[in-house]
């Protein structure tokens, strides 16, 4: 049987529940998803939680939610390394707001996307290809639930580090309207990353 056939044979079988696939999986992929987290991680506090634990969270998350049927259209290698990354950039996330929280002295407060530098902060400054094809299919994904009008349109300044003064006159409208514009993109994103967390209908 060849490599690709193989994974996706594992792939059902894991979505069935066998720890023997699960295990194959595991085989085949962690080192390099280890690898892959270990980069993200440089220079950050990894006494608590190493590129290790957090693979080892990865896939557990990955075969609780095979089990429940979340994902009854993953049947590829190539899928399953994408669901991977993203899941694995995800706690690499959740990582930095915990650390960044316990350097602040327990403020909750997160981190905003506004600024430039806390979205290099989040996914690194070097990113890897692989990371960047992740960042990419996140972004043309959460662009299409916008549409192709004015907030679309909006969002894309938005991250280009345009000021709300700027965008106000860019678009002929008040800074209030853009600020409204601004939390309804953040709303619909939002809405669309929770439904990535939630089982699929019966």
């Amino acid at each position: 049987m060849s490599d690709p056939n193989r994974v996706s044979h594992w792939i059902e079988e894991a979505k069935r529940g066998d720890s023997l696939a699960a295990h194959k999986i595991w085989e085949h992929y962690f080192d390099r998803l280890v690898r892959s987290v270990r980069q993200r991680l440089l220079g950050q506090n990894r006494g608590v939680s190493d590129e290790e634990d957090i693979v080892l969270s990865v896939f557990e998350s990955f075969y609780e939610a095979a089990r429940q049927g979340r994902f009854p259209n993953l049947s590829n290698r190539d899928d399953l390394w994408r669901l991977l990354l993203r899941m694995a950039a995800r706690k690499i996330i959740d990582k930095r707001r915990h650390d960044h929280r316990a350097r602040r002295g327990g403020d909750d407060a997160p981190m905003s996307l506004d600024a430039p530098d806390n979205v290099f902060e989040i996914i690194g400054r070097e990113p890897n290809p692989e990371m960047v094809l992740m960042v990419e299919e996140t972004l043309n994904r959460l662009f299409d639930v916008l549409g192709g009008g004015n907030l679309r349109d909006l969002a894309v300044a938005k991250l280009e580090g345009h000021s709300n003064r700027e965008l106000a006159a860019r678009f002929d409208c008040s800074e209030r309207t853009i600020e409204r514009r601004l939390h309804l993109i953040r709303e619909k994103i939002q809405q669309e990353l929770l439904q990535d967390d939630e089982p699929p209908p019966e």
